[in-house]
């Protein structure tokens, strides 16, 4: 990404930035916040000085911290992890070069609230239950009460994909459910979708946030309704796509 030049750029009139190491634990290991804002300042710069019309810049609903929701975008900021303190570095980044952009040029940094589905890595929640229920415990880390607002890789292009299809977008926007749901909840769901499957516990994470809920208002004014599948059809979907996408074993014949 740090190779990209202005001349790559020129030829755009879009440039959309979503690539970053994710994983909110891994971030307090040494590296990946480091990487993470090289990247996005040399995305954000080098897109100032180049010709392209806009960039969209993704965040995460990280950058609020631990706040009652549901959460508008012009909520305070305050991250708890590397992770969300680099999203924030990024956002403020782009507020400095919005003002040095001519006219019609403009950067929409999207807050993204806890995407899933079925080429998501293996760490992450959904994943993880999902591989869980087939062998062993679900594993939740504290009480489980903790609420995420899930919201599947199919409704966030749609919503990306209407942002896309305006030529203006708001500075900084949600893209989420709108909707929260437990940890617990998202487990029993998976086992019930699996047939079966038991619940473990582990320690609790780090600065553990209890609870992320998007606030989907100016979305909604902009865009039209949010889109929104339900739970276990989302969840079935990903368990679908996910196994079909998994390498087949044939079996040897003599």
């Amino acid at each position: 990404m740090r190779t990209l030049s202005t001349d790559d750029l020129d030829q755009a009139d879009t440039v959309i930035h979503l690539a970053a190491h994710k994983s909110v634990p891994h971030s307090f290991q040494q590296g990946t916040f480091e990487h993470n804002t090289a990247v996005d300042r040399h995305i954000v710069s080098t897109f100032t000085a180049s010709r392209a019309r806009r960039l969209l810049l993704a965040s995460s609903c990280e950058v609020y911290g631990q706040q009652d929701g549901p959460l508008a975008e012009d909520r305070p900021l305050a991250p708890r992890s590397p992770y969300a303190v680099g999203k924030v570095a990024t956002e403020l980044l782009a507020d400095v070069h919005r003002p040095l952009l001519d006219p019609g040029r403009q950067i929409t940094t999207l807050r993204f609230f806890n995407t899933f589905g079925p080429y998501e890595g293996a760490d992450a929640v959904v994943p993880a239950f999902l591989d869980a229920a087939e062998n062993s415990p679900l594993l939740i880390e504290g009480d489980g009460h903790q609420q995420r607002d899930l919201t599947h890789i199919d409704d966030t292009l749609t919503m990306l994909t209407r942002v896309l299809s305006h030529p203006q977008a708001p500075p900084v926007l949600n893209l989420g459910s709108g909707e929260a749901t437990s940890v617990l909840h998202l487990a029993e769901a998976v086992i019930t979708l699996a047939g079966g499957g038991t619940i473990g516990r582990t320690a609790p994470r780090t600065n553990e946030i209890s609870v992320f809920t998007a606030d989907m208002t100016l979305y909604e004014s902009c865009y039209g309704p949010v889109p929104r599948r339900d739970l276990l059809t989302a969840l079935a979907d990903t368990r679908t796509r996910r196994d079909a996408a998994r390498p087949q074993t044939v079996a040897a014949s003599s």
